[in-house]
């Protein structure tokens, strides 16, 4: 992704670059009447639009929306998207993402990839929940002395899309045939009692049999709920948090390939150096000295 930063002022207008990650993610201040034709854009990028006062017209795959206090939109990469107009009054933000980056949140349900959203008014709750998120996500992305300032974005905008796929979820297309009713209520806590013993067990299991006989049913129905709800399989779920975690202690902990190896529970250095380089498609040597420049 192609991360565009500026930085315009004028008597009524501003847009300005608040922070960025590599080519992952960007944050923007936009306010005021500001210049339509400056407006930052990279077409592979996911964006989210967050109104905090004023009004904003919006053109998204040729429909007009009229955004106010307490709207969102929510764009994937590729959306025809054109601003209209936008008043004096006009604050916001937008965030861009990489895909890369949207791969990597731990959330319960798959984001949409190829339709964009408008949800207008949220209710005090919903707004007063993603604005204190929000907050966080700006104060951390302008903060680069933080040795994990990435494994931090990342989670607090993992929170920010789960509020977003809560608000989104009962009054939208965005995930069909999705209910919160008899067998779809158990299916969605399942998924999510799955990835709460993920996060406590990864480090010693990596059976999808494991998991399936904690939460009392097959390992071919739990792929299933964790395929039709996330997009992913329950399998592709464990290899991403053991991989992350990998990255994660090879790049920080400053242990050997042998210790983390360890750590992971594999049975030798010769085994998890095969699965390492299977995954991402380098050893953890090269991928620890890469890490070192």
């Amino acid at each position: 992704m192609t991360i565009p930063t500026m930085s315009i002022s004028g008597s009524t207008s501003k847009i300005s670059t608040i922070g960025t990650l590599n080519n992952d993610f960007a944050l923007y201040l936009i306010q005021g009447d500001f210049p339509k034709e400056r407006y930052p854009k990279s077409k592979d990028a996911y964006e989210v639009i967050i109104v905090n006062s004023g009004n904003l017209d919006i053109e998204i795959d040729n429909q007009i929306h009229s955004l106010s206090k307490y709207s969102l939109a929510y764009l994937p990469p590729n959306s025809s998207f054109k601003i209209k107009s936008g008043d004096t009054r006009f604050r916001g933000y937008i965030m861009m993402f990489s895909n890369a980056f949207i791969e990597s949140l731990q959330v319960p349900l798959a984001i949409n990839k190829e339709k964009a959203f408008v949800r207008k008014s949220l209710s005090d709750d919903a707004h007063y929940s993603m604005n204190q998120t929000f907050m966080l996500i700006k104060d951390e992305i302008s903060n680069q002395e933080h040795v994990f300032r990435k494994e931090k974005l990342s989670n607090l905008v993992s929170i920010l899309f789960i509020d977003l796929l809560n608000v989104f979820v009962k009054s939208s297309n965005m995930f069909p045939g999705l209910s919160f009713s008899g067998e779809s209520k158990r299916r969605t806590k399942l998924s999510k009692d799955f990835f709460c013993l993920l996060k406590e067990y990864s480090r010693e299991q990596r059976q999808v049999g494991f998991y399936a006989d904690k939460l009392c049913i097959t390992p071919k129905y739990l792929t299933f709920l964790l395929k039709q709800s996330t997009g992913k399989s329950a399998n592709e779920w464990i290899t991403n948090a053991v991989i992350s975690d990998a990255k994660h202690l090879l790049k920080n902990s400053g242990n050997s390939i042998k210790e983390v190896s360890y750590t992971l529970n594999f049975a030798n250095q010769s085994f998890f150096g095969k699965y390492f380089k299977k995954m991402v498609g380098i050893s953890p040597k090269d991928f620890q000295n890469s890490c070192a420049y």
